[in-house]
């Protein structure tokens, strides 16, 4: 009898053991790797043309325009505790960001303007609400390039590549469906600061000021290493 209770005992510490083991292996520590699509407002505010030597200035009203884009996505995360967990990445956004044109029409001209190359930094705390799901908000810097084309002289490069800076925030779902692919959602916002590019439109030199926003959806498919 008593053998036997040492058996059964032994057998409960070993599978008590395995159990908690298995709670305290980390669903989302570590490296990981994501990619996704998903669809994209962009807006452009508080928008100026003027002359560069005069005195004219025109406000622009307010534009917008939605496309779709993808997302390379890659981060590490950590575990803090059974509950939480923080993670850092960094993402580069593809496709999807054009603004709209600028309409420029005291000069009898358009100019198209885009936002290229958008790339960032984030950190990501969330909340285990059982071992597969996690749920978290993100806060971090994001960068872009700025860019304004001519539409209809397409081969004249009148436009000045300027960068823009500014800050990010969202929020977000992962799920574990096997050992080590996820699926995601995000939704995110960017919210850039102001700048200015000096282009040429028929001959006269302007100042273009604006503020661009950017806020999207995504869907992603990821693996965690």
């Amino acid at each position: 009898m008593k053998k036997f209770r040492l058996i059964l005992t032994a057998s409960a510490l070993t599978f008590c053991s395995n159990v908690f083991a298995e709670d305290a292996v980390s669903t989302f520590g570590g490296p990981y790797v994501s990619f996704g699509v998903g669809y994209q407002n962009n807006t452009i505010e508080k928008e100026n043309v003027r002359f560069v030597t005069g005195s004219p200035s025109y406000d622009q009203p307010n534009s917008s325009n939605k496309d779709f884009f993808g997302r390379i996505q890659a981060g590490y995360g950590r575990d803090f505790s059974e509950k939480f967990n923080v993670s850092l990445g960094v993402f580069y956004d593809i496709g999807g960001n054009k603004v709209d044109d600028i309409k420029a029409t005291f000069y009898q001209d358009n100019v198209e303007q885009s936002i290229k190359n958008t790339a960032g930094v984030f950190i990501a705390p969330g909340f285990y609400v059982n071992k597969k799901t996690l749920v978290f908000v993100k806060a971090g810097y994001v960068r872009a390039d700025k860019e304004y084309v001519r539409p209809q002289a397409p081969n004249s490069n009148i436009n000045l590549s300027d960068s823009v800076g500014g800050y990010l925030w969202g929020v977000g779902v992962k799920y574990l469906v096997s050992k080590n692919v996820f699926i995601g959602a995000d939704f995110t916002r960017y919210t850039y600061g102001s700048s200015s590019s000096v282009v040429s439109l028929n001959g006269t030199d302007v100042k273009i000021s604006s503020t661009p926003e950017q806020t999207n959806v995504l869907l992603s498919l990821g693996y965690q290493f």
